[in-house]
């Protein structure tokens, strides 16, 4: 990918947004807006989406710390375009995401070790959480969300 495509590509991915209060319990297509990237050359892109229910005793500056470390590491490492830092609403659901130029990045990224030391602290920071794997395609103008 070109230095200009690839820089157009990570804009477009920082202005997705969410499109509703309750984003983190619409399926990730409905609860963003990802109109930016249909205007992008791409093929394929990888979504990793992180959905929790935080336990009210979450010691929330440790985590705010480990994650910022981790998405430093993650920036460092190569490919990452969007990471969406989730707030949790009222009843501690939250919902977060990472879009990836490709899965090979992501998992590499995952085994580091910024990213193992944040992941060691997900018991004692969420009652239930989920991980979901998607192949953002582009067909023409529109997008679709294969989950793998």
């Amino acid at each position: 990918m070109s230095l200009d495509l690839r820089a157009d590509l990570y804009e477009a991915c920082q202005r997705v947004s969410p499109t509703h209060p309750d984003y983190a319990t619409l399926p990730i297509e409905d609860g963003f807006d990802w109109s930016s990237l249909s205007r992008c050359p791409f093929d394929s892109l990888y979504l990793i989406v992180f959905r929790s229910l935080r336990r009210p005793e979450a010691d929330l500056d440790l985590l705010r710390e480990l994650d910022d470390r981790a998405y430093e590491e993650a920036l460092a490492s190569g490919g990452l375009l969007s990471y969406f830092k989730g707030h949790a609403n009222e009843r501690g659901q939250c919902l977060s995401f990472c879009l990836w130029e490709t899965g090979e990045q992501a998992r590499k990224a995952s085994g580091a070790p910024r990213h193992r030391s944040a992941a060691s602290i997900t018991a004692q920071t969420y009652l239930t959480y989920t991980l979901e794997r998607y192949r953002l395609k582009k067909q023409g103008d529109n997008l679709v969300f294969e989950r793998i």
